[in-house]
């Protein structure tokens, strides 16, 4: 192969031969010469796969024969450009003739001519496999009164074909490509009517699909040998195309796959992943077209992306089951889910454990020939190891964000394109760059468009380590930027994992990131971002949760202050609510900043809840609305009632002791369906017992 366009074209010269192969052409092209005679003729069968090198082959093997022996002429017959038997006749006398001096070959030319008028109905009579033609003879007796039969028209073509003592070799490529009938005349040709003194045959075919199209044609049974055995008739010396050797495949491939590649790992583990396959490739890429040819698909669809948007390796390993097994590669995407879970989504029970049923890869490799289901099989698990059963010690995968095993990046692999739902890691990756520098517009450009699902999708790029800044002040100036982000996102309490959710955990995790001994105003900066005491605890509880888990043997310096900060504006914010009564704005977050404050200063929490209801400002059914909360169901439009299950326990840690007439007032029919604070005091009445006296 070399850097142009691959075309499939056969080699036209032994210069340019890169698979050792010229010294068997000299070895064949001298056997041609040194069996002619100009008292019989001989058929070499130069026999190979499709893809093997047939054409290149012969192609040398005349060229050695000519430049030898300049005596030789070569005609070139091709009997799959006619449409019919008598067309593929007169094609081989006009290829014979072709080649024959201009002067002194004029009354062979003129014998030939003669042959191939009566070659048609004499081809009906002679009999192939041990029969007649069915149709027998149905010339016209005046034609026939006018011409010679066809033995002495032959006979006096091959006399007038001695006296030029000029060896003549016949060459017929691609006679696999025959259809039955074509094939069973050509082989009438070569074996009858064209064995000329002096005329030798250079045959070329795959001989497994020769003895289908044999077989097919009814002329010969496929399982008692007489295929093989019909081909000994018509060809006396049978040639092989040289096998490619393992060494000649594995450089072949790496002559082809430097020409793309587009990576080195400086570690040198670049490439390791396809080491460890190079028995598939050389399983399934036999031959030097179907190297060249996975080579050319994969000049094709690697450049569609950048190397930072897929993994490279995955891309050539599918592009060899594409080449190798299309019905398997076309069944990829519809099986994606099991492909890439590694299970069917069904639950498996049993005495010890509950699971997911494992999804079983072997109905799907039913499109694979039962002799490469192995290989199959490895290159799956390859770019799917969850895949993987537990005879499969170690897999080959990928360790890539970007590999086809990651849903997000699935869908690239078989449209080899960035789709509409799908957003390039560049433009990701450049919009964290410029928040990390303090422009924001782009980063919220792709996170705030309204009810766009690519959002998720984009957030799971920013996470990536890659994106993280590695110095304090960037991660402080990118925790801003992204606090300001939050403020615009939708906050919808029935998603378990909502977007804002993601956000809020990555602010927490660059605040986690930054030095112990940061000032604790610059981290305080960063939540006072966020529009409210609710978004600043959720993004709190991220931190916590992170510092609680970091093993450290003292926690940041900055924790402590930035704590009660936020504990004290809670408390504030809660009085400030009580106070507001049936007044206060609707929402959400009030229970929550309560469960907040409990965790880190109850006994504080208690004592301000008291004072307040002492001194008449706020009361008993106050304090219990807050406490009222609300539910959906989750997965639906959202349609939020009241709960019946009242939260007495945080109620018994913040009440005052002792009763107070509103414990005793009924039950009452609400709307469950009205949120509002008045709605919510009714309903808590006679729901709500007083707290039990402190020990």
């Amino acid at each position: 192969m070399n850097e142009t366009a691959w075309t499939d074209e056969a080699l036209r010269s032994k210069k340019q031969d890169t698979l050792g192969r010229l010294s068997y052409a000299q070895r064949a092209a001298e056997l041609i010469h040194r069996t002619h005679s100009f008292e019989s003729s001989a058929v070499f069968g130069l026999s190979g796969p499709w893809g093997s090198g047939k054409t290149s082959l012969v192609n040398m093997i005349v060229e050695e024969l000519q430049g030898k022996h300049p005596k030789w002429a070569v005609a070139r017959f091709t009997p799959w450009a006619t449409s019919d038997v008598l067309g593929l006749l007169g094609e081989f006398y006009s290829s014979l003739a072709e080649v024959l001096p201009k002067k002194k070959g004029k009354q062979v030319r003129r014998a030939l001519a003669v042959t191939a008028s009566v070659a048609a109905p004499a081809a009906n009579l002679i009999p192939i496999a041990g029969g007649a033609a069915a149709e027998g003879v149905r010339l016209v007796s005046e034609a026939l009164a006018k011409l010679p039969s066809w033995q002495v028209a032959f006979s006096k073509a091959s006399e007038e074909l001695k006296e030029l003592k000029k060896p003549i070799l016949v060459v017929i490529d691609d006679i696999d490509r025959l259809h039955g009938d074509e094939l069973l005349a050509l082989l009438k040709v070569v074996r009858l009517l064209g064995r000329f003194d002096g005329v030798q045959y250079l045959l070329a075919y795959d001989d497994e699909t020769l003895y289908r199209s044999m077989t097919v044609s009814g002329t010969v049974n496929p399982h008692d040998g007489s295929a093989e055995r019909f081909m000994e008739k018509i060809v006396q010396y049978p040639l092989f195309v040289p096998p490619l050797l393992r060494h000649q495949q594995v450089a072949r491939l790496n002559m082809g796959l430097a020409q793309i590649s587009r990576e080195t790992v400086e570690d040198g583990s670049s490439g390791q992943r396809l080491g460890a396959l190079v028995h598939c490739f050389t399983n399934l890429l036999t031959t030097p077209r179907a190297i060249d040819r996975y080579v050319a698909q994969l000049q094709h669809h690697v450049p569609l992306l950048p190397p930072n948007e897929i993994d490279d390796e995955d891309v050539k390993l599918l592009t060899l089951i594409r080449v190798s097994f299309p019905v398997l590669f076309n069944s990829i995407p519809r099986y994606r889910n099991q492909l890439l879970s590694g299970h069917t989504g069904e639950m498996k029970f049993d005495a010890k454990s509950i699971q997911y049923e494992p999804f079983d890869l072997e109905p799907l490799l039913k499109v694979v020939p039962t002799e490469h289901r192995g290989d199959a099989r490895e290159l799956l698990v390859s770019l799917f190891p969850k895949n993987r059963t537990k005879e499969q010690l170690s897999v080959h995968a990928s360790i890539r964000r970007q590999s086809v095993q990651h849903e997000e990046y699935f869908d690239r692999y078989f449209a080899m394109g960035i789709l509409d739902h799908d957003v390039s890691d560049a433009t990701v990756d450049a919009a964290v760059k410029a928040a990390t520098s303090g422009d924001g517009e782009p980063l919220a450009r792709l996170l705030t468009r309204p009810a766009d699902e690519r959002r998720s999708l984009v957030l799971g790029k920013c996470l990536n380590a890659s994106n993280q800044p590695v110095k304090d002040a960037d991660r402080v100036r990118l925790a801003e930027v992204v606090a300001e982000i939050a403020n615009s996102l939708p906050s919808d309490q029935t998603e378990p994992f909502s977007d804002l959710d993601q956000v809020l955990a990555w602010i927490g995790e660059l605040l986690v990131a930054l030095d112990k001994d940061t000032p604790p105003d610059a981290v305080q900066a960063v939540l006072w971002k966020l529009n409210g005491p609710v978004l600043r605890i959720r993004t709190w509880k991220r931190v916590e949760y992170s510092i609680d888990h970091a093993y450290w043997s003292a926690k940041p310096s900055w924790y402590d202050a930035v704590t009660k900060a936020l504990v004290d504006e809670s408390i504030a914010h809660f009085v400030d609510h009580l106070r507001q009564g049936d007044d206060a704005a609707a929402g959400f977050g009030v229970g929550y900043q309560v469960h907040f404050v409990l965790r880190h200063r109850a006994e504080e929490l208690r004592l301000v809840v008291r004072d307040l209801i002492g001194s008449k400002d706020a009361d008993i059914s106050v304090l219990a609305s807050r406490l009222v909360s609300a539910r959906t169901a989750t997965g639906i439009k959202p349609d939020w009632e009241l709960s019946a299950d009242f939260d007495q326990e945080t109620f018994n840690q913040i009440a005052p002791p002792g009763g107070d007439p509103w414990y005793d007032e009924p039950i009452q029919e609400v709307d469950v369906r009205d949120l509002s604070w008045a709605n919510r005091r009714k309903f808590a009445a006679g729901r709500v017992s007083p707290p039990p006296p402190v020990p």
